[in-house]
């Protein structure tokens, strides 16, 4: 009860200090923002809202603005305009830019909408291009008798590209180069496979066409990739629905218009529509625009709105010519200039680069609404207005830096300004930045939510581990793969428990080695350690023969081994069962019980639910793409599942949540921000050879040759200079991520010379605002004559967050270098903070500062024991020696079990072994302790054939001489007694005892298997090699006579190094003055031995110290966090 009421709080802890902590509350009720009144629209763009008659509407107007002008909010206040005039939703068309954005539209029609009475639709007229032209191929199928379109995501016509050239492979090559045949199963030749095919289909070119080109312009590739697109069509016509990607989408259904049930279907819809509407025209490519022109009739009122200077889908087909089109009769055009969006810092910002834009006829100066040119120009000169600071940018001196500025800017807009987390954003140029930045704000609990077409399924956590569970049901697991089980979602195991599992069953392979156990071996000979049983177990739980392997395991370790198996379990017997791939998956699923758990705090909220929601919506869509792999492939294998969903590399996209709010700030590339706007925006990474990203080259398939064959008539033998295009297309990205934000946008960039030579951006110079530099932390040390330290030392910045204030508060009060009033300050703030409750203020919650467990000294039994081999480490660091004897069982590594049989050996030859049993035996068993490489083991056992001669020859001088030789002789002999009366003993085992048969005095011997000796001067003083001489005096020998043995010095002796002879460092017999000393040495350290303190002491050892995190004489221990 104890141990389940102290993890509960450990939880609970956990999630206060993560925002998370309180049981979930679901209220459902009417939206909060309640009526949005409609912006107010004059002169032309207010008559073609309220659908005047004195307007012209033989030919589509044109509403041209930049970023935040009132576009999508002009073209919502006409279809609200014409549904309040009596107008039926299904006479209008609604064409937005994608999914996301028709759900924004919609929800900002109902907002506008609300309190102007009851009103219904049977549809909606708000959709994505995609979506209208879906829904009206569907509607030729039906009419044609035909089966029924299916459209596929960019992952899973990936996965079916691999799945025709997996089989291309193995059936044997039909018409691929030979040269590149090696190739065809690497995950970037079906990705660049698949570029090409989607930039030939966006352009209306067949596979027919695409092989014609490759002959005329001797293009082997574009020739095959024309045959494999043949190949693929066959293979969808082939299943039981027309799976469709989104470019062949739009070409099949401007194919299904020429029919005579397309040409009556899109007549009717012409006559119908009375009011049709564009979004963000400026990305549209030309098969949208001419599904859009099917449906424009004179005299039907078209409102087409874009801004060409933010058409960032370029490479994707996207082409501003539909827009520029119908923009070029000033009388049919309607130009927006004052930002609804942008503040008079932002909105001058965006001006000054769009200056470095090429020319564009339409475009006029923004300015923020309600705002005169001249308060635009003074804003940030004389900061008097109230958004001065709305543009910020930041250059950091290091990455870590930039990311904790990230941070900060994110909590102090939440915290100081309160902003929701979600009308906060992080805008990164490419999907690769997103991983880092997450790391770095859930880290200072801010609840972070990924866009889901940036990220890869099967790289997600929780799936990556469910598809290796879902491995285990065909496949043994590797010792890497059950870590990572152990350790995730479904084991739940942090690395100290992981590591408590395999000192427990490192436990009990010694019980085994000493019950005379056969354990098992690698095929190399090495022997299997504790992390290779556990495997081994997990892999095979029902095995009787590994029943053994957690006998020493307590309950903890027994509950996350217990859960893993469960699971593993869970899903072998489904596929020994023969269920399919889904009921395998599903019940693997089952057995995690992770559902509910994940549930209940996604619902709690903050960054624990943040991450939760993400886990819950990547099993959902892991289990959506099954769904569909299952019904395209009856009767494939979990194997043919896994291979095929790991081989992805395109994001799988997002379920469609419908104006679902995360609560979380959004992580997202620059294009995915498009057509969106936030409170709070952060730029980052906006670095030279980022953004602008270096420049693209055509690749194995010529993609970018023949785009510019079809677009601009070059043939692809002329070379070309892309790289002004490439910075064009950057600019304008970067553009539009700087117009994202309401409040205030802050771009970060890195500058250091460092060895990657980071720079910042040449558009920062572009955006004409003064940028702040963060010093460096010996900058900031010169600049106040001190050494500086806490979270808003030098390079990295104060964070406002819990944790980094807790640390800085902590460092100050416990630092004696400190000033007084600044040490008082920091306790007096601390106080206030654990008198309201804040984990972490209160001392008792400190690393180090909760009260001892016990303050007994640590005796064995009622004595204090030493041992001659101890009392060097003593001497040099008491925490560290006190952690090696108490710390559990360890692993043994190569060099003790090399010790352990070299000391066996010297044992066998004092009883007789010949020296060619001897070198025998070092070749027939020190392999199997050995852990690498053959080579290695080849040198090692090479080495100790050498040595054992060498030890050998040793031995057996002292044997010619007649000495008396003892081996492993136990010595132990009190000592004394401390002051309060404790009894002190000293025991050890010598590995050799020489009596010289003269004289009678004896010589202890101490065997060393290291490759390097000790100097003469140190094993002179050695206080192991006096200790055994004083054990000597105390100690009978054997006959009992009652005579002790008299020392005769001692010597370590070293058979394993590079010398051709035997190397000995010795000890000199001590005087009796000496053996009183080392007497009371030893009543010196027996105290120090039973604590209950243990001093740090800095040393040379320190560097390999496996204490050093929690040394607090070292910089890792000193923690306060």
């Amino acid at each position: 009860m104890e141990r389940d009421s102290a993890h509960r709080d450990t939880n609970h802890d956990l999630e206060k200090r993560l925002g998370a902590s309180g049981k979930p509350k679901v209220r459902l009720g009417q939206p909060t923002d309640g009526i949005q009144p409609p912006e107010v629209f004059e002169g032309l763009a207010g008559a073609l809202i309220e659908g005047s008659a004195q307007v012209d509407y033989s030919q589509p107007y044109a509403i041209l603005g930049g970023p935040g002008t009132g576009k999508t909010s002009l073209l919502i206040s006409a279809a609200r305009e014409f549904l309040l005039q009596g107008g039926s939703a299904s006479e209008i068309m609604f064409f937005a830019p994608s999914k996301e954005a028709a759900t924004a539209v919609r929800a900002a029609l109902y907002r506008r909408m609300a309190g102007e009475g009851d009103y219904a639709a049977s549809g909606t007229f708000v959709r994505s291009v995609h979506s209208w032209a879906f829904a009206f191929y569907r509607g030729v199928q039906t009419l044609r008798g035909q089966k029924q379109p299916r459209l596929i995501t960019g992952a899973e016509h990936d996965m079916q590209i691999r799945e025709i050239l997996r089989g291309t492979e193995e059936d044997g090559n039909r018409y691929w180069p030979a040269n590149v045949v090696p190739a065809l199963s690497y995950a970037g030749f079906a990705q660049q496979l698949r570029d090409l095919l989607l930039r030939a289909t966006e352009r209306g070119l067949s596979a027919q066409q695409l092989q014609q080109l490759g002959l005329e312009h001797d293009r082997p590739m574009w020739e095959a990739a024309g045959r494999f697109q043949e190949e693929y069509q066959q293979v969808q016509r082939l299943s039981r629905s027309e799976s469709l990607n989104a470019s062949e989408l739009l070409h099949a259904t401007l194919a299904a218009f020429e029919k005579p049930e397309g040409e009556k279907l899109v007549e009717r819809q012409r006559e119908k529509v009375k009011l049709l509407l564009v979004d963000d025209a400026h990305n549209l490519d030309p098969a949208s625009a001419r599904l859009i022109e099917s449906f424009l009739v004179p005299g039907t009122r078209t409102l087409i709105a874009g801004d060409p200077d933010q058409c960032v889908f370029h490479f994707r087909g996207a082409d501003e010519a539909f827009l520029d089109s119908y923009s070029q009769d000033p009388d049919h055009r309607v130009v927006l200039s004052a930002s609804y969006r942008l503040t008079p810092p932002a909105a001058q910002s965006v001006n000054a680069l769009r200056r470095h834009l090429g020319a564009q006829p339409s475009r006029v100066e923004l300015r923020s609404a309600g705002t005169s040119d001249s308060a635009i120009s003074s804003a940030r000169a004389d900061g008097s207005s109230a958004g001065a600071d709305s543009v910020q940018v930041t250059i950091t001196p290091t990455e870590t830096a930039e990311r904790l500025k990230i941070v900060d800017v994110v909590r102090r807009a939440h915290i100081e300004q309160q902003v929701a987390w979600d009308d906060i954003a992080v805008i990164v140029r490419g999907t690769g930045s997103i991983a880092r930045v997450r790391r770095t704000l859930m880290a200072y609990g801010v609840p972070v939510k990924v866009d889901p077409t940036s990220v890869v399924l099967a790289e997600q956590p929780l799936v990556r581990m469910l598809l290796l569970a879902a491995e285990a049901s065909y496949r043994n697991l590797t010792v890497a793969e059950v870590h990572s089980v152990l350790e995730g979602s479904v084991g739940g195991a942090d690395p100290v428990m992981v590591r408590r599992v395999h000192r427990a069953v490192a436990l009990a392979i010694r019980s085994a080695q000493v019950a005379g156990q056969t354990l098992r071996a690698h095929e190399d000979g090495r022997p299997f350690q504790a992390a290779d049983y556990v495997t081994e177990l997990l892999n095979h739980p029902e095995d009787p023969a590994n029943q053994w392997i957690t006998s020493h395991c307590g309950p903890r370790e027994q509950e996350v081994i217990q859960r893993v198996s469960t699971v593993l379990e869970a899903g072998r017997q489904a596929w020994k069962n023969h269920q399919g791939t889904e009921m395998v998956l599903w019940k693997i699923w089952q057995a995690t019980k992770l559902d509910m758990h994940l549930r209940a705090q996604a619902l709690k909220g903050g960054s624990l639910g943040a991450q939760a929601d993400a886990d819950l919506d990547a099993v959902m869509s892991l289990f959506d793409i099954l769904g569909d792999f299952a019904e395209r492939n009856p009767h494939a294998q979990m194997e043919s599942f896994v291979a095929n969903l790991r081989a992805q590399k395109v994001p799988t996209g997002g379920r469609d949540q419908r104006g679902v709010r995360a609560g979380a700030v959004e992580i997202l590339p620059a294009h995915a921000a498009a057509g969106r706007q936030w409170k709070v925006v952060a730029i980052a990474g906006v670095q030279e050879g980022e953004w602008p990203t270096g420049p693209t080259v055509g690749g194995l398939f010529g993609q970018l040759e023949l785009v510019d064959l079809l677009d601009r008539g070059i043939d692809p033998s002329v070379p070309v200079a892309r790289i002004n295009d490439a910075i064009e297309e950057e600019r304008r990205l970067f553009l539009l991520a700087l117009s994202r934000a309401t409040d205030s946008v802050h771009v970060t960039c890195v500058q250091n010379s460092g060895d990657e030579a980071l720079v910042p951006s040449r558009f920062i110079a572009e955006m004409d605002v003064e940028p702040t530099e963060l010093a460096t932390t010996d900058e900031a040390e010169e600049a106040v004559g001190r050494k500086v330290s806490g979270s808003g030392a030098g390079a990295l910045p104060r964070v406002l967050a819990i944790e980094s204030l807790l640390a800085e508060l902590r460092d100050a009060v416990t630092d004696p270098n400190r000033p007084g009033h600044e040490r008082r300050a920091a306790a007096r703030n601390l106080a206030k903070m654990a008198q309201a409750g804040v984990h972490g203020a209160a001392p008792e919650d400190w690393w180090g500062m909760a009260q001892p467990s016990t303050d007994a000294r640590v005796l064995a039994g009622d004595k204090i024991r030493l041992s001659p081999s101890k009392l060097e480490s003593w001497n040099t660091c008491a925490l560290r020696t006190f952690l090696d004897s108490n710390g559990g069982v360890s692993e043994s590594t190569e060099a003790m079990r090399v010790g352990i049989f070299i000391h066996a050996i010297a044992e066998q030859i004092v009883q007789g072994m010949e020296l060619d049993e001897a070198q025998l035996a070092v070749r027939e068993i020190l392999p199997y302790v050995l852990d690498g490489p053959t080579w290695q083991g080849t040198q090692t056992v090479e080495r100790w054939e050498v040595g054992v001669k060498k030890l050998h020859g040793f031995i057996n001088s002292y044997r010619d001489k007649e000495f008396e030789l003892e081996t492993e002789r136990t010595l132990r002999a009190r000592v004394g007694q401390t002051p309060d009366g404790v009894e002190v003993t000293l025991s050890g085992r010598a590995d050799l005892l020489a009596t010289n048969p003269e004289d009678g005095l004896t010589q202890v011997i101490d065997f060393k298997t290291g490759k390097t000796a000790v100097t003469k001067n140190t094993a002179a003083e050695s206080p192991q090699l006096s200790a055994y001489q004083f054990l000597l005096t105390l100690t009978e020998r054997p006959g009992g006579n009652g005579q002790k043995y008299r020392p005769g010095g001692a010597e370590l002796v070293y058979p394993g190094t590079s010398a051709k002879t035997i190397t000995e460092r010795n000890q000199a017999e001590l005087t009796e003055e000496q053996l009183s000393g080392v007497h009371d040495q030893l009543m010196e350290i027996a105290p120090v031995t039973a604590g209950p303190t243990y001093l740090a002491t800095p040393n040379d050892g320190c560097r390999h110290c496996d204490f050093k995190a929690i040394c607090p004489a070292q910089d890792e221990g000193n923690q306060v966090v």
